[in-house]
């Protein structure tokens, strides 16, 4: 019997060790504070728990009004921000195991792989009671033992791969987040001021793009009728425009340094532009090149058949009483590892999951893949109020009540 428990946990346990962990989105720190200008905040919650260093006093630059000098002292606050709906410690604290425990019967990979449970059941079911009328075959545990191996390295690899595909997906969208905040603020600062026709264009193409790539990576009809790369060129063609009416401006300003940088700048948006329709092609890659069928249908029968015939062994070794819950527990463990796989293999298709799961939104769909529309949201409302900000006065200009008084 110990060898038997020692088999099925050694093949639980390995798939989940090697299982890979979240990786930090590094990406996309450098406009997290851009995306968030004019969007709410939850308030903190002091908590004795979870300490973080946050700058109490420091040295103020008169000119920028920045801390140039920090003196870092600790506070406690609560760890319920950084993932949608505030909700990072209900989802990720080893402090709920038990929570996560009495809520296993509202799984959905439970739920996902009701089908497979029952099924080996009744198989159970069927070989005890062969046992009582005579049939007991000696079945040994060697042939299990050694084939366990290979089925936790077929669920690792299954669940690796897919993993590998809602990751790369992430980082897509945090580098089209990127990319739109990049474009938005080299409008803002150096388009808009010169050629503002051609700055309104490159905004509407803009903030049409998410929603369309978003329609792209689910595979619905987009936006407006445009597709991302149509959207691209048009973009494109508003930076052209910006160049043409620079050329306009007569030969004796177009060898100034000014326009010089300015053309330079235009190149650069021109890249950024690129970079959004590389984001496209690569989640259209992701979204046509599934995980192949043989792959996946390999492993899915390999584990069939190594639990369907597992009760052979058990039914010898731990008795009839212990088979069938031991079996339940084998399958429930195993087949689950292999559901994720298939759960976050195609990350896009998260409007396909939400009917199985009950009151789930889509801006807190991460468990079952990318919620593009929620992200797509987000990417709109950054850029549109980088675009609303308005410059703060310049210290060597004069208030608004003094210009009036000099002009009276």
């Amino acid at each position: 019997m110990s060898r038997i428990l020692a088999m099925l946990v050694a093949c639980a346990s390995s798939s989940l060790a090697l299982a890979p962990g979240p990786l930090p989105a590094s990406h996309e720190l450098r406009s997290s504070h851009a995306v968030g200008v004019g969007v709410a905040r939850p308030p903190l919650t002091p908590r004795a728990s979870e300490p973080l260093l946050v700058a109490t006093s420091g040295e103020a630059d008169p000119q920028y009004g920045l801390l140039k000098s920090f003196r870092f002292d600790e506070l406690r606050i609560s760890g319920r921000q950084g993932l949608p709906g505030g909700k990072i410690d209900a989802h990720y604290s080893s402090r709920y195991w038990l929570v996560s425990l009495m809520n296993t019967h509202r799984s959905l990979v439970l739920r996902r792989i009701r089908s497979q449970l029952v099924f080996n059941v009744l198989v159970t079911c069927l070989i005890l009671g062969a046992r009582t009328v005579g049939f007991r075959p000696a079945v040994p545990i060697t042939m299990h033992t050694l084939l366990g191996g290979f089925v936790s390295l077929l669920l690792v690899f299954r669940t690796n791969s897919a993993y590998a595909r809602f990751w790369e997906a992430r980082i897509i969208w945090g580098g089209v987040k990127n990319t739109c905040i990049d474009i938005v603020l080299a409008i803002c600062a150096n388009v808009r001021p010169r050629a503002p026709q051609a700055a309104a264009d490159l905004v509407s193409a803009l903030q049409l793009y998410p929603g369309s790539l978003s329609c792209q990576c689910r595979a619905e009809p987009p936006d407006g009728n445009l597709d991302p790369y149509a959207l691209c060129l048009r973009m494109h063609k508003a930076v052209a425009l910006a160049a043409a009416e620079v050329d306009a401006s007569g030969p004796d300003r177009r060898d100034s340094v000014g326009v010089r940088l300015f053309e330079l700048q235009l190149s650069r948006l021109n890249g950024d532009i690129d970079k959004l329709a590389d984001a496209a092609g690569a989640c259209s890659r992701i979204t046509n090149t599934p995980v192949p069928l043989s792959y996946s249908r390999h492993t899915s029968r390999f584990l069939t058949v190594w639990l369907g015939t597992l009760p052979f062994v058990l039914a010898g070794a731990v008795g009839a009483r212990l088979t069938l819950p031991c079996v339940i527990v084998a399958c429930w463990l195993l087949l689950g590892i292999e559901e994720l796989g298939h759960l976050i293999e195609q990350p896009f298709e998260v409007h396909s999951h939400l009917g199985e799961v009950r009151k789930l939104k889509d801006s807190e769909s991460y468990d079952v893949g990318v919620p593009t529309r929620s992200l797509a949201n987000n990417i709109v409302l950054g850029c549109q109020a980088l675009v609303d900000l308005k410059e703060p006065a310049t210290p060597h200009s004069p208030p608004p009540a003094a210009q009036e008084l000099q002009e009276a």
